[in-house]
Parts: C-alpha cells; structure tokens; sequence
C-alpha cells in the first residue's frame, strides 16, 4: 500500500475504472477538478462502474446531465441496474437464480421513489407485499425511516421471499443534504441477518468487474480501480484481481464514520483489506 499522487498511476495503467460517488462527484455536484482530470484521460480506457441502480441510460439523463459531466469522457458506464437488465436478458446457466426470481415478475418494490427504467425493460409488475414473488431492493430515500420497511421485511422474511439487491453500499455522504444516509443495502443486510436470502448485484462482487471488463482486452495489470470505498471498491477490485487506489478525500466523507474514532491504520486493520494505492483524490 503507497501513498501515491494520481498523476503517477497514469503511467502505470491503461484502464481506470472510476466509482461515481466520492470520486466523481457528491451527489449534489461534480468536483471542480473533474473536467480538468477527465478530458486528460482521454488516451486511456474510463469506465465508470457504479452500484446505482440506475441503467446506463438513466446515469447519463439523471446523474451525468443533471451534474455537467460529459459522457463522451466516458469508454463506458456499468452500473448494478444496467447489469441486473443483462442478467435477466442472459442465457447463461451461472445467473440462474435471479433469472428464476426475474422470471416470477411479481416483485415487492423498495426504492425511492423513482420509476426506474429497469421494472419496464425486465417486464417486472410491482404488487403488494402479500403478493410478491420476490423484493426488488433498488434505492431508499435519505430520510426514510428505516423501521417502518424492516417491519414489512419481517412479514416478507416468515414467507420466505428471496430479494435481489441492486445497490450493496449500506451508507453514502450526500452532498444535497450534507449529511451521511442509509442506502438500500443496509436493509439488505438486515434481511441477510434474519436469515433471509439476498441476491447482491455490484461492487464488491466479481461478477459485475467482469461484466465491465468483458468488451475491453487489457491485461488486469493494467487495470485499476478507483473508489472511496474499502467495502465495496477495494474489496470488488481484490476479488477481480486487479490493482485499486483509494481516494481518501471520499473515504473520510463517507466511509469512515461507520468507524467513528477509529484511525485509518486501525479501520484497515478492522476489515482485513488494504488497497494497493492511496490517492488523495483523481485531481491532476
């Protein structure tokens, strides 16, 4: 593990995959510096790989547009929810639990609010949750009172309805609030722990790394990703063997406070991953 300018991992790799949230922007605006860093990437391979649950689609209209970031800086942009649309389109005999869950149509929506594109594109019919075939867990909203679904999750949980989960991250800094909240995975996670079954689509899972790699033949050597995550970037990035950095100015925003008064020596110690680089953040 080196702590490291960005600006040398130019010179090491030839593919960056970048995390939105703390690298990119802060969910309320892009950093003053990502016009700048970007457009100097031009001559690599920038893929964004996101656990939004957004499709790609949905990242460039909602995210990207709304924030001014150009989308042609971009080789391409992975997210859970563009994934989740492949899984349920796929033939492969290695998805064939949540191609058997998709299949039932039926689902038990947890989200924010927002009419994703992905209920439509996979033919999913949202009902009540008496009548689910499976929960569809794709976002929450910052201020929802976490209590009020675990209840609902409870009853799902004595029924014995599996979720798909297409965003892991647990808890995220927003730049509109300026605050730390909840996201969907710390809902996942509560069914996980009462016993119920979870299908994780995205960071830290291989399968995703691999999805967003399956168009680009570079060596993994060459590649590397860069978030402010150990949970779900680093770890995803050990599991798919390639190199990561973590950028610390997001880390220290979002991350961290799960760890309260513990040291950066210490967290790392605590959760056993370690990623290869530290950068400050992607400023060239």
């Amino acid at each position: 593990m080196k702590k490291v300018k960005f600006s040398s991992l130019l010179k090491k790799f030839d593919c960056f995959l970048l995390d939105q949230w703390g690298v990119i922007h802060d969910g309320k605006k892009k950093f003053n510096y990502i016009d700048k860093t970007l457009s100097k990437l031009k001559h690599k391979k920038v893929i964004i790989l996101s656990n939004t649950s957004q499709n790609k689609i949905e990242a460039v209209s909602q995210t990207l547009h709304k924030l001014k970031i150009k989308y042609n800086f971009f080789n391409d942009i992975v997210t859970s929810g563009e994934f989740l649309e492949y899984l349920g389109k796929s033939k492969s005999k290695k998805f064939k639990k949540i191609q058997t869950l998709l299949k039932k149509k039926k689902c038990f929506l947890i989200s924010n609010g927002n009419r994703s594109k992905i209920i439509k594109n996979l033919n999913l019919k949202t009902v009540s949750y008496k009548k689910a075939k499976f929960i569809l867990a794709t976002s929450i909203k910052p201020n929802v009172k976490i209590s009020s679904i675990e209840n609902t999750l409870k009853k799902l949980l004595k029924r014995k309805i599996e979720m798909i989960c297409t965003n892991p991250d647990q808890y995220v800094y927003d730049g509109k609030v300026r605050n730390f909240v909840n996201q969907v995975g710390v809902l996942a996670k509560f069914y996980e722990d009462h016993r119920g079954t979870v299908h994780y689509i995205g960071k830290p899972y291989r399968k995703i790394f691999d999805f967003a790699l399956r168009k680009h033949n570079i060596p993994k050597n060459k590649i590397i990703m860069i978030g402010d995550s150990l949970l779900t970037d680093i770890l995803g990035a050990k599991r798919a063997g390639i190199k990561s950095a973590l950028a610390y100015d997001g880390f220290i925003k979002s991350e961290k406070k799960i760890y309260k008064q513990f040291s950066f020596e210490k967290i790392l110690k605590i959760t056993k991953i370690r990623p290869d680089f530290i950068i400050k953040n992607i400023k060239l």
